[in-house]
């Protein structure tokens, strides 16, 4: 399935590519040089592209505040409300780059998993209190690797 317009591009691209050199092969001429390299250049420049980069994030600040046990991950929670809805499509190593390794990984059927990062004071913190529900951002993967929802839970 396409899910943006750069892929049915490079998709369309590569459809005319073939069908320029089945054409080619038929007529038994000889490829002209400028033609394919254009063709080739323009499929590889668009497959290639990463797609969507614009996520402004605090990564730092979030990345030194593991499990949320500083307090840190809190304050950036209005930011992470605004992101989350752009993060499904999103590859796993960009969200690992935003967030960085994840407090938590359960592992689901069929390869898929989710991350779990702690906005509150998670589990492994000292001062962690048992009673008081924690806020959670879960990031759900399926088998390629590719963000399908993001969700801030209170447990």
């Amino acid at each position: 399935m396409v899910t943006n317009l750069s892929q049915l591009f490079a998709k369309l691209t590569g459809l005319v590519v073939i069908q320029y050199l089945k054409l080619k092969m038929v007529r038994n001429t000889r490829l002209r040089t400028p033609i394919w390299a254009l063709l080739l250049t323009a499929f590889t420049a668009v497959s290639c592209s990463s797609g969507q980069d614009d996520i402004t994030f605090d990564s730092g600040t979030w990345k030194n505040d593991l499990s949320g046990c500083k307090g840190q991950r809190a304050t950036l929670q209005k930011d992470l409300e605004n992101i989350r809805l752009q993060l499904p499509g999103q590859k796993e190593t960009k969200i690992r780059k935003l967030f960085g390794k994840p407090d938590a990984e359960e592992l689901l059927e069929r390869s898929q998993k989710i991350y779990v990062y702690y906005l509150t004071p998670g589990p492994k913190c000292q001062l962690s209190d048992k009673n008081t529900p924690a806020t959670t951002l879960a990031v759900r993967f399926d088998a390629l690797g590719n963000v399908r929802e993001a969700n801030l839970t209170t447990n």
